[in-house]
């Protein structure tokens, strides 16, 4: 039944990729008309307004539709851009976007607009995959519109659809009645189809496939005798293929199974430009589902590992810090708006009191001011408390969006793999195959957990260190040759000095960590030529060590957030994005300072310096 939820919050994302035709220029009345048009057809696209025209022509022509008699097509419009960054994948783009409507609608004072920012923020949140968040938002927009509004059912579609998600299935069917009712009393309505999925994908998850299937054939007769919108028929055939699953599965009917295969396969030809997009991850997903359903594991096992090595780049840990600071942005302006309510009571009963009683007015001045001065406090109290609230939340969200992501892949990887190794009729090859990855991944997940453990007790003095005396030249032979032994890169790995030895008072294995972190990332940057380890003295009482690499360097607007805690240059390659910061604890903690060669452009090259005789407050 879970899967079959997910369904719904693909519906509005397929497809985008259909609209590669050329256009001719057109004027920004023609413009306004076309999209006008997609919007009263519920359509996010045709043939001939694809998702860069609708971003181009929306930046053209928002601005001259920022007035009080034009604004529900100036928010429209607003929406409208906002929906087709998230669909192009420029998620950050369309949390500006968002920011943007709602500073237009307080400036405007504008209770639609208000709304339908509500509304991108939370689309913003359904596509990080933040469900309960993106319901509030939802809520908090249909709060600011009126019943008869034509979005007001656009929205319910939104929200029935993200209950239907959320599995609490009965509440969802609340908010499709009113759409049913519409439906009634237009049944040509532009909404027809949408609202026609909306019931098929209840039934669908509440196991009444039949039901489901006689919704769709009548959202398929008016795609066929009315709309002919692509996006409409692609989406009936992928809600049909969820039904031939979901009775593939039920009933253990293999034609069935086939017949959702085949419609998978057709919309996966639609979508195949485009691999890391949400909609082919999906069907794919589909896919696999139904391959094992039919005994072909080994098909399955393939796309799994095609699947495992996409990079999910939706729920970033930078766009969920982002919505939640607009949202915590709004819910406080909401606080100060009942705030300034509340005062205006009081100056209003003053008022009306002074009136009433003119032998009490000095009593009633002074009262006044006793309440002025609590408004004042409340106001400050407030600043305090969103500021508060807004640091806490960044502090929140980094934090359980890096987990969330760095976690995600691995743990994905060990499920899955897991449980194809259960499954019968799986060969010894491919048997071996998913145990290496389940390996990889074991280890990958403890190094995660082992380096936050390290982060925390570096950040609160907790790690302790052993300080003694060693020697540096033989602890960095010793690093080069560990490295050298499971380095993989075809790069060549060197060690250098002029001294023979070099006496320095250390934790060595604090040190081994250090110098090995430095040497593991530069393999992975740097897949032939040399990475290069030297260690020599920078003065009496410091030692400087340096890694230089021959790789692709680092670009020098990105050198100053290399330390950043879970800062990954590519998040295509393996790795936590903790090593340097822990490096840089670590270095400051020992008496040293850690930093990039900005002026080396051969590839890429850190320096770092060790007291050789380190400050007494750096033992424990």
């Amino acid at each position: 039944m879970r899967k079959i939820a997910i369904i719904s919050t693909v519906a509005t994302i397929l497809l985008f990729s259909f609209a590669t035709r050329t256009y001719a220029t057109r004027t920004d009345n023609e413009h306004l008309s076309a999209l006008q048009s997609l919007i009263s057809r519920e359509i996010p696209y045709d043939a001939n307004t694809p998702i860069d025209s609708i971003i181009s022509w929306t930046n053209q022509l928002a601005p001259t539709l920022k007035f009080p008699r034009t604004e529900e097509s100036y928010f429209t419009l607003l929406l409208w851009q906002v929906s087709a960054y998230i669909m192009r994948g420029d998620l950050s783009l369309a949390i500006d976007r968002a920011r943007y409507m709602y500073e237009s609608a307080k400036d405007m004072n504008s209770n639609f607009g208000i709304a339908l920012a509500n509304q991108a923020i939370g689309q913003a949140y359904t596509a990080s995959y933040i469900q309960d968040k993106a319901l509030s938002s939802y809520l908090d927009a249909l709060h600011h519109l009126s019943p008869n509004n034509p979005q007001t059912y656009r929205l319910l579609v939104k929200i029935s659809t993200l209950l239907q998600q959320m599995n609490r299935l009965e509440e969802a069917m609340t908010y499709v009645n009113p759409l049913n009712q519409l439906l009634e009393q237009q049944p040509e309505h532009p909404l027809a189809i949408p609202i026609l999925i909306e019931n098929a994908t209840y039934y669908i998850s509440s196991g009444d496939q039949q039901t489901a299937l006689r919704y769709l054939q009548k959202a398929d007769s008016i795609y066929q005798n009315h709309t002919h919108e692509p996006v409409h028929g692609f989406s009936i055939d992928y809600y049909t293929a969820a039904c031939y699953r979901a009775l593939a599965a039920d009933d253990h009917d293999k034609q069935k199974a086939d017949e959702a295969l085949a419609l998978y396969n057709k919309l996966l030809e639609l979508v195949s430009g485009n691999k890391r997009s949400l909609e082919y991850r999906s069907i794919s997903a589909e896919k696999i589902y139904l391959y094992k359903l039919l005994g072909r594991f080994d098909e399955a096992c393939r796309i799994y590992q095609e699947l495992y090595t996409v990079t999910d780049t939706l729920a970033s840990k930078s766009y969920i810090r982002q919505i939640n600071a607009l949202k915590a942005t709004y819910q406080i302006d909401e606080l100060k708006l009942g705030n300034k309510a509340q005062e205006n009571r009081i100056v209003l009963a003053s008022i009306f009191i002074g009136l009433g009683l003119l032998a009490f007015i000095s009593m009633l001045a002074v009262w006044q001011r006793k309440q002025k001065k609590k408004v004042a406090l409340s106001k400050r109290n407030l600043e305090q408390s969103r500021w508060n609230a807004e640091s806490a939340t960044r502090a929140k969200s980094v934090f359980l969006s890096n987990m969330s992501h760095e976690i995600r892949t691995p743990l994905n990887a060990l499920s899955g793999f897991s449980a194809l190794l259960t499954e019968e009729g799986l060969d010894d090859a491919t048997r071996l195959q998913c145990t290496e990855i389940i390996q990889q991944n074991s280890e990958l997940l403890l190094k995660l957990i082992n380096d936050v453990i390290d982060l925390s007790s570096l950040e609160f003095g907790k790690m302790q260190f052993s300080i003694g005396e060693h020697d540096a030249v033989a602890i960095c032979r010793n690093v080069t040759d560990t490295v050298g032994k499971v380095k993989q890169t075809q790069a060549e790995l060197l060690f250098v000095t002029s001294l023979e030895e070099l006496k320095i008072e250390t934790d060595d294995s604090r040190l081994q960590q250090v110098l090995i972190n430095l040497l593991i990332n530069s393999t992975k940057f740097t897949p032939s030529g040399s990475i290069t380890l030297e260690v020599s003295r920078q003065s009496d009482s410091m030692a400087l060590f340096s890694v230089t690499d021959t790789g692709c360097g680092i670009p020098l607007e990105q050198q100053s957030k290399i330390f950043n805690r879970f800062e990954k240059l590519n998040e295509g390659v393996q790795g936590t994005g903790l090593g340097l910061s822990i490096c840089q604890l670590i270095i400051e903690r020992i008496g040293g300072k850690i930093w990039i060669d900005s002026e080396y452009v051969s590839g890429c090259r850190f320096y770092f310096t060790h007291p050789i005789n380190p400050a007494k407050q750096g033992k424990e």
